[in-house]
C-alpha cells in the first residue's frame, strides 16, 4: 500500500505537466522580396552597390565585394583581347550581391552580370535560374582585323549636330531629331561620341527629350572612355527595351561594348564607370 501511495502523486503529477504544455513558433515573416526594372521612365533610380563588404552567408560562402567580383571574372577570361571592364554596376538593392557568367575566345570576351539574393560564385550554374539571379548588363570585348572594322562596330554616326527641329539639352549642346520607320531619333555628339535616343512615332516625344537631357546632366559629372577614334550610344526612351540600349567605342582594332540594360542611365553608369 506504501508503494502504491507513493506511485500515484508521481503519475497524477506527469498527467498535469502533459495537459500544460505549450507551442512554441518562430516569426517567419522576415522574408522580403525585391523588384528589378521599372515600368515607367523614371530612369536612374537603382542603388549603387558600392559600399558592399566582405561577409559570411547562411551557407558559409564568402562574399566578394564588387572589386573582387571583377578579378574572379578577369582570371576566368582566356582571349588575345585586351581585357577591360567597369568598376562599379549599380544594384537595385544594397543587400544583393553581384555574380557574372563569362565565355571568352581568342579574338572576343562576353561577361553577363547578374544580380542576386544570395551569393552565388562567378559561373556558378544557379546564374541560369531567373529565381536566384537576373541579368543586369552584358560587357564585351572584340578584336578585329582592322581598325576600321572595329569603328564600324560602334554604330558611331557622323554630322549629328545638323539638321532641323533642333532641341536645347542643356550644356550648350543641341540635339537634332528625325523619323523613320514607325521610329524617331533625338540624336547629338559630344566629343567622339554620338549618342541617339530612338522612340517610338506613337510614343510621346517629351519622353526622348526629357532622357537625353538627363544623360547630358548626367555626362557633366562623369566621363565616358575615350575612344580612339569613335564612340556610340544608342538608348530607348521606351522603358525596359534592354534589347536596343548599347554603348560601344573603339580602341584601336577593338570594339568595347555594353549592352543589355534595362535603364539608361544605368548603362551610362556602368561605362562611365571604366574611367574611373
Amino acid at each position: 500500500m506504501n508503494k502504491k501511495v507513493v506511485i500515484l502523486p508521481v503519475l497524477l503529477g506527469m498527467l498535469t505537466l502533459a495537459g500544460c504544455g505549450g507551442s512554441y513558433s518562430s516569426d517567419s515573416s522576415s522574408g522580403h522580396g525585391n523588384s528589378y526594372g521599372s515600368n515607367n521612365n523614371n530612369y536612374g533610380k537603382t542603388m549603387d552597390d558600392t559600399t558592399n563588404k566582405d561577409t559570411k552567408s547562411s551557407a558559409n560562402t564568402t562574399t566578394l565585394s564588387q572589386k573582387d567580383v571583377f578579378a574572379t571574372v578577369k582570371s576566368k577570361l582566356t582571349t588575345d583581347a585586351i581585357v577591360m571592364l567597369p568598376k562599379n554596376i549599380p544594384l537595385s538593392s544594397k543587400k544583393d550581391y553581384l555574380s557574372a557568367r563569362t565565355t571568352s575566345s581568342p579574338d572576343n570576351y562576353q561577361v553577363v552580370f547578374y544580380e542576386t539574393k544570395q551569393p552565388i560564385s562567378v559561373n556558378s550554374e544557379d546564374l541560369k535560374n531567373a529565381e536566384k539571379a537576373t541579368p543586369l548588363v552584358t560587357v564585351s570585348g572584340k578584336k578585329y582585323a582592322t581598325e576600321q572594322e572595329a569603328a564600324d562596330a560602334t554604330g558611331h554616326m557622323d554630322n549629328v549636330n545638323t539638321g532641323i527641329n533642333g532641341v536645347d539639352l542643356g550644356s550648350g549642346i543641341t540635339g537634332y531629331s528625325e523619323a523613320g520607320a514607325g521610329s524617331t531619333f533625338l540624336s547629338w555628339a559630344e566629343g567622339r561620341w554620338s549618342l541617339s535616343v530612338r522612340n517610338t512615332t506613337s510614343g510621346d516625344q517629351q519622353d526622348s527629350i526629357d532622357l537625353a537631357k538627363k544623360v547630358v546632366a548626367k555626362l557633366e559629372k562623369e566621363t565616358l572612355p575615350a575612344p580612339h577614334q569613335v564612340g556610340g550610344v544608342k538608348l530607348e526612351a521606351v522603358p525596359n527595351r534592354a534589347d536596343g540600349n548599347r554603348i560601344s567605342w573603339q580602341d584601336g582594332a577593338t570594339t568595347y561594348m555594353v549592352t543589355q540594360f534595362a535603364d539608361p542611365l544605368d548603362g551610362i553608369s556602368v561605362a562611365t564607370s571604366f574611367t574611373d
